[in-house]
């Protein structure tokens, strides 16, 4: 896993909502203690939080509300988070 600042991450979640090579990403505070795992599949995108809130959603990618709930939760788990760990795999 590497480490990446939060701005980084929030463009990169934001480009997942998107078409691209990147089919699962999973984002961890430093402490490990609260993560978000965002996986593409097909036209389906599903967010799993472990954190302030855990549970699974999944929302369909073509109408508006899955880039909307991702940055939503995003910035709940992540709130004053500078650097995350990020892990990514791809097709």
């Amino acid at each position: 896993m590497k480490s990446i600042n939060v701005k980084q991450a929030e463009r990169l979640v934001k480009a997942l909502a998107k078409a691209g090579p990147v089919t699962k990403v999973t984002l961890l505070t430093r402490k490990k203690d609260r993560q978000l795992t965002i996986k593409r599949e097909g036209a389906t995108l599903l967010i799993e939080e472990r954190g302030y809130q855990i549970g699974k959603r999944s929302f369909e990618l073509k109408d508006g509300q899955a880039k909307h709930a991702l940055l939503q939760d995003f910035k709940r788990e992540f709130p004053r988070s500078h650097q995350l760990y990020l892990h990514q795999e791809k097709d």
